[in-house]
């Protein structure tokens, strides 16, 4: 069974207070806003395109490239099958 996205959103945010703390709430807010989504009906597509946006315009700020890319592959995948990677 796939996973519930709402939990994938939460396991998101709480991935990226470990690296923004209490910033990482409106980061993640901004990019569900560009994708018009509402946090309380998320759809595997939403949190897709979410991952995407952080992957292209958020991570690399912080942790380069490679680490952007590598991130979004962790948080792509527990949007995909709850894997833990």
């Amino acid at each position: 069974m796939p996973p519930d996205p709402s939990e994938v959103y939460d396991r998101i945010l709480a991935d990226m207070k470990a690296i923004w703390g209490e910033m990482a709430a409106a980061m993640l807010r901004k990019r569900m806003r560009d994708i018009q989504a509402d946090a309380s009906r998320l759809t595997r597509e939403n949190l897709l395109r979410v991952v995407q946006l952080l992957r292209e315009k958020t991570l690399p700020a912080v942790l380069g490239p490679e680490g952007a890319e590598s991130k979004a592959r962790v948080w792509m995948a527990w949007v995909e099958d709850g894997g833990t990677a």
